[in-house]
Order: C-alpha cells, then sequence, then structure tokens
C-alpha cells in the first residue's frame, strides 16, 4: 500500500469515526452552562457532619469536586455525610503477626434541601485500601496514613460523582 493510499485510508476512517460519534448522545456531565448546569448546582451543596483528620481529608476531596474554583455561591442543599472507618487483618503470618491490613471506609450520605430540610437523594460509597505492617513502627504509621489519605479521596471523588449524575438526570428531560 502507497503512502497516499494510506493517507486516504487513514481519512475515511477518521471521518467516519467523526460521523459515527456526531451521532451518539454523548455529552460532559459537569458542562457548565450558567448557573443552570450541574455544575452550578454541585456548587451550592453545603457540607455537614465531617469530623475529625478523617473527615476533613474527605471534605477537602468533596470541596475539590464539588466547588474547584471556591466560587461563593448561596447554599441550596446540604449534604450529610456520616463516616465509619475499619480496618481488617489481611496478611497474617504463621506466628500471628500481622503483615497487611486492609482499611475500610464508608460513607452514608444525604441531600436535603436547605429550605425545607427535604431529602433529595442519599446514597453510601464504601471503599477500600491495603497497607503494609513493618517492623518499623514509624513506617507502618506512614503506611496507614498514606491509606487514609488515598481512601479519602476515593470517597469524596465518588460521591462527588454520585451528586453529579444525580443532577444531570434531574435535569434531563423525561
Amino acid at each position: 500500500m502507497s503512502s497516499s493510499e494510506a493517507a486516504t485510508t487513514r481519512r475515511a476512517v477518521l471521518l467516519g469515526a467523526c460521523a459515527t460519534l456526531g451521532a451518539c448522545t454523548f455529552r460532559p456531565l459537569l458542562l457548565a452552562t450558567g448557573d443552570e448546569g450541574v455544575r452550578g448546582e454541585l456548587e451550592a451543596i453545603s457540607i455537614t457532619g465531617l469530623d475529625g483528620r478523617l473527615g476533613q481529608l474527605v471534605r477537602n476531596a468533596l470541596l475539590d469536586d464539588l466547588n474547584p474554583t471556591g466560587v461563593e455561591v448561596p447554599s441550596r442543599y446540604i449534604l450529610e455525610v456520616e463516616l465509619q472507618r475499619s480496618a481488617q487483618a489481611l496478611g497474617i503470618q504463621l506466628d500471628n503477626v500481622i503483615t497487611r491490613f486492609n482499611l475500610e471506609l464508608t460513607a452514608r450520605f444525604q441531600l436535603l434541601d436547605s429550605t425545607n430540610g427535604e431529602l433529595l437523594y442519599q446514597s453510601q460509597v464504601d471503599r477500600i485500601a491495603s497497607y503494609n505492617v513493618s517492623l518499623q513502627p514509624y513506617a507502618t504509621l506512614a503506611a496507614e496514613i498514606d491509606a487514609e489519605r488515598r481512601i479519602a479521596r476515593e470517597v469524596g471523588d465518588n460521591i462527588g460523582t454520585l451528586l453529579a449524575v444525580h443532577f444531570a438526570r434531574q435535569a434531563t428531560p423525561t
């Protein structure tokens, strides 16, 4: 196949792909069209119920997802989040020494209307992160803190995605 035939074939494939993608109904989830888009709804969420170090990590992840620019918007919604953390020994040697832990974080959350307290949406997110236990206590502590950071980021990202999908479904005409 000559180079001109290959170029023609590539153009035909590219044109066909563009035509196919143009016919699909894909649209960005966070497409902002002024204040009425999903982004505007997410920015109007106030977060409550996240206490402690792990709660603060989840709150920061949520703020990064819900309002990444930090724009001041009047609160129309309240997001109540309850966290439950547990750790299970995963790797146990023959001499009963634990070598690995699974850290599980469960977040139950509710989205409420801030004017009347009406429940608009509720769900739950479960995530697991693992870390190794070392003979050095500080190394184990550092690994556990890193696992908490990772799991908090995942939980925050997942809650943000679920809320964005909720608002996108509300905006979609049926």
